[in-house]
């Protein structure tokens, strides 16, 4: 009987700090040495956290679904891409889900006849934004879908990092916890800024029941999807997907009203870094979280980051050939907002 291999879930809200976590969890892995893989969830058609792993780890093998999550519309797919690492002979996998994804249902996936057999899960992550946690709980009130996917983020998991504490004053982070154990009283919880916890006990687990006899290295092949980058001549829209667990049309309105808009960047006039935030923080509160690659006319390519009103960028050395930015926001207006864009390359 083939051995069962670990794996590691993470939720957690959009840029509650998934992502910075995980790539802490890939950097003591690799200390051990334990050879993980990765399976990444994104709204959005590109692969913008992925590409993050493959640039800083490329030895690290990294499985992308795009364009909606894996507990719903990209739940039929989730085998398929379990198996395909799975091929590859990792000592853990990781998965990290989208900011609206119910890790629920994931959990109910992983029991499925498909997977049992070849897969346990050691832990369910949840990471919680200290600074916004009560905001959008608030803000969110009126939408049942979404308040059921936060809670079960909380709910399901064994281990919670109330993260972003830098963000937030002390009496807020108390008023968090507090939250927080009303819906999960049993989870171990630890409070931390950019992600950093105890990373040990998370993975005791995995190095009791993995052998870590060193293995060969396999590097993923520089044309697989989460690398690929689109090439289009001009602005465009690329994609669309809003998100929903429901499935009866009578109960549409307890829908998520959560969805993703992709946009290319404009070619040829340049994308100056000054509009691009002007764009960004004139879309307002509808506007939840942005990511993605842009070429710059004087900083060269640029990772965007952008969530709570709070903008990022990091210089990347990955060959991008035109820009990028993936919106996730409240109720957006496709229309204005692709104008709104479209005017960003127009010559002063």
């Amino acid at each position: 009987m083939m051995n069962k291999v670990p794996v590691i879930l993470i939720s957690g809200f959009l840029g509650s700090g998934k992502t910075t976590l995980l790539l802490r969890l890939l950097a003591y892995t690799r200390q051990l040495p334990l050879r993980p893989a990765v399976l990444m969830n994104e709204m959005g058609e590109y692969d913008v956290d992925g590409a993050i792993i493959s640039e800083e780890m490329p030895d690290v093998s990294v499985e992308g679904l795009l364009e909606g999550c894996i507990c719903c519309s990209k739940r039929n797919e989730l085998a398929g891409a379990l198996h395909t690492l799975l091929s590859q002979e990792p000592d853990l996998i990781f998965m990290e889900t989208t900011g609206v994804a119910n890790p629920e249902q994931v959990l109910e996936e992983l029991r499925s006849p498909l997977l049992a057999d070849r897969l346990y899960l050691v832990h369910s992550i949840s990471v919680v934004d200290a600074e916004l946690f009560h905001e959008y709980n608030s803000r969110f009130t009126a939408d049942k879908e979404l308040v059921r996917t936060l809670h079960g983020q909380l709910r399901t998991a064994d281990f919670i990092v109330v993260n972003k504490t830098d963000a937030a004053s002390s009496r807020e982070v108390t008023k968090v916890v507090k939250s927080i154990r009303k819906l999960n009283d049993t989870a171990k919880l630890q409070t931390a800024e950019y992600s950093r916890v105890d990373l040990e006990p998370l993975l005791e687990p995995v190095i009791a029941s993995v052998s870590v006899a060193a293995k060969p290295v396999q590097v993923p092949q520089p044309e697989s999807a989460q690398t690929q980058r689109p090439d289009a001549a001009a602005f465009k829209v690329i994609s669309a997907h809003s998100h929903s667990h429901s499935q009866d049309p009578n109960q549409s309105h307890s829908f998520s009203r959560l969805e993703s808009l992709t946009l290319h960047q404009y070619s040829p006039q340049p994308l100056e870094k000054q509009r691009l935030e002007s764009f960004l923080t004139g879309l307002g509160s509808s506007l939840l979280r942005a990511k993605g690659y842009c070429v710059l006319p004087h900083e060269g390519t640029m990772l965007l980051q952008y969530s709570g009103s709070h903008l990022e960028w990091q210089p990347t050395a990955l060959p991008v050939s035109q820009g990028y930015v993936t919106l996730i926001g409240e109720q957006l207006d496709k229309a204005s907002i692709a104008d709104q864009w479209e005017q960003c390359f127009i010559s002063l």
